[in-house]
Formats: structure tokens, C-alpha cells, sequence
């Protein structure tokens, strides 16, 4: 599977979240995967942000992929060199590209305004993000914080015609790796100490959030959609055009069918499977 994986990582830093950089790790070391690069995007944080610690994670765990920033807004220079890394590369390999995006959606919209056919070409985007209904986690309300960000370029996506795999929040937002599941390994003891530095500050600021004692792998569940669908359930829909109410996140299906076909990810059959996975993942660079 030829994959760019367009995020807004931000492990590492106080109070910010991890799921973007863990993702980029359990995707790494996917035999199936070639991973083409990664585009850095806002949402978490700053693109500046982003990358500083995309850096950090890929060279404390060698991980030799290129890596490209974006913009740091959706309404800045679309000639970025993460938007012209994606047009190139989808270019490059028409129809074999698949796309994960789990920040906001800018980079790939800008990849579009530099080739019109962009969307055409690409195999898949998956994406994190989105809702259908009101966001709570654990009954506390939740603002949607990917395709509110950058509306204009989410219905550029929406509406695009291009093959789209949807996970939005409420649908994960159950999917809790819990603090007694974090059974990290030990032979790596300095990455060990950076990740679960990382992971128990985030899991700390989610218990006083959401009285969670875990996180909520929003990105890590969407990305292993592409792995393990046989742990997930889906179904068919058709997107309805952007509404003002999109400015939250908010996306409508509609029973007509249209030219904007999406494929929603709609419950998780066997979460402890699939976070057992997840540590398997983590655990490859810790031995």
C-alpha cells in the first residue's frame, strides 16, 4: 500500500495530544505499507509545532521518512512544500495513492489548486474527523476540533468525487486505551522514557478533562480501519453539500444518491483487540 499520512502531530509536548505520532510509528512498521511521507498540517498545534516534534520522534525511533510542512492556516500560500509533495506524488502514481489524514484537511485542498486532478488520481483518503451529531467522550460535550478548523477546505474534500473513508468522532469516541493496558516493553529505555512521559502527561490532562484514565485513540483506530476492517463495521452513505454548520465540524448524509459516495466507519467491534494491536506496534521499537 503506497500511503501519505497527513497529520498534526504533536506528541511530545506539554498538554497536547499524542495520537498523531503514535499513529506514524504503528504505521511505520507495517509490512504492507510503503510510507511515501509525512505532510504536517495545523489542528493540535502549529505546523511549526508539528514538525519540531515529528523531527524529534523520527530521530529518536529511526524512522527514514521525508517529512513536509504545510501552511499554517487554510487561507496562506497553497504552494507549500507539503501540498506540492502530495500533488507530485499522487501524480506519480495515479490511482495507487492512499491518503490517511487525521489533522486538518488544508494540505490536501492545496494539493488541488496546484492540480486540478488531484482528487481523480488518488486511490483513497481516509480521514479522523468530522461529526454527524453532537461530540460528547464519557457524557462530557466535545468540540470538533479537524474539520472545523478549515471548512472551506473540508468541502473542497467532501465534495470532491474522490473515494473517502470517513471515521468521525463519535464513533471513536469510545475508543479508549486505557492506562492499565499500557504494558510498554523495557529493552529501549530511552525511548521508553520519551513515550511514556508522553502518553501519561496526555492521559493525565484526559482524566482531568473527560475522567478518562487513558486516551482516546482517535487517529491510531482510523488508521487501523486500513489493517483490521474485519475489527470494525461499516456502511455505505452519500455526503449532502456543506451546510454554514460545517464552521463546527458538522457534516450531513443524505438517502439520495449523489456523485459524493463515502464509506463510514460506524462502531469497533473488538476494542481490546485492537489496542492489544496497537501496543504490539508500539512495542516493535522498545524491544
Amino acid at each position: 500500500m503506497k500511503l501519505i499520512y497527513d497529520c498534526d502531530n504533536t506528541i511530545g509536548l506539554p498538554n497536547k495530544d499524542i495520537d498523531d505520532g503514535l499513529t506514524l510509528l504503528y504505521l511505520y512498521q507495517q509490512p504492507t505499507v510503503d510510507l511515501l511521507g509525512v505532510t504536517l498540517t495545523f489542528g493540535n498545534g502549529t505546523v511549526a509545532q508539528a514538525q519540531q516534534q515529528t523531527t524529534i520522534l523520527t530521530e529518536l525511533f529511526d524512522l527514514n521518512v521525508d517529512v513536509y510542512p504545510g501552511s499554517e492556516h487554510e487561507q496562506a500560500n497553497k504552494k507549500t512544500a507539503a501540498s506540492q509533495f502530495l500533488a507530485a506524488t499522487v501524480r506519480r502514481y495515479p490511482h495507487e495513492v492512499t491518503i490517511l489524514a487525521t489533522g486538518s484537511l488544508a494540505n490536501l485542498a492545496a494539493a488541488a489548486q496546484l492540480d486540478p486532478e488531484f482528487f481523480s488520481l488518488v486511490k483513497q483518503i481516509v480521514i479522523m474527523g468530522g461529526l454527524f451529531k453532537p461530540l460528547t467522550v464519557n457524557g462530557y460535550r466535545v468540540d470538533e476540533l479537524n474539520f472545523s478548523v478549515a471548512p472551506t477546505a473540508v468541502a473542497q474534500v467532501m465534495m470532491s468525487g474522490a473515494p473517502l473513508i470517513i471515521a468521525s468522532g463519535q464513533y471513536l469516541a469510545t475508543a479508549v486505551f486505557s492506562r492499565q493496558e499500557l504494558a510498554l516493553h523495557s529493552g529501549n529505555q530511552a525511548r521508553k522514557q520519551w513515550v511514556t512521559r508522553a502518553i501519561n502527561n496526555w492521559m493525565d490532562v484526559t482524566q482531568q478533562m473527560w475522567q478518562i484514565d487513558g486516551f482516546v485513540n482517535w487517529d491510531g483506530i482510523t488508521a487501523m480501519t486500513l489493517f483490521s476492517p474485519e475489527l470494525f463495521e461499516f456502511k455505505q452513505g452519500y455526503l449532502a453539500p456543506p451546510t454554514p454548520q460545517l464552521a463546527t465540524g458538522l457534516l450531513e448524509l443524505t438517502t439520495i444518491p449523489n456523485q459524493h459516495p463515502v464509506k463510514l466507519m460506524v462502531a469497533l467491534k473488538d476494542l481490546a483487540q485492537l489496542n492489544l494491536l496497537f501496543l504490539q506496534g508500539l512495542n516493535h521499537y522498545l524491544d
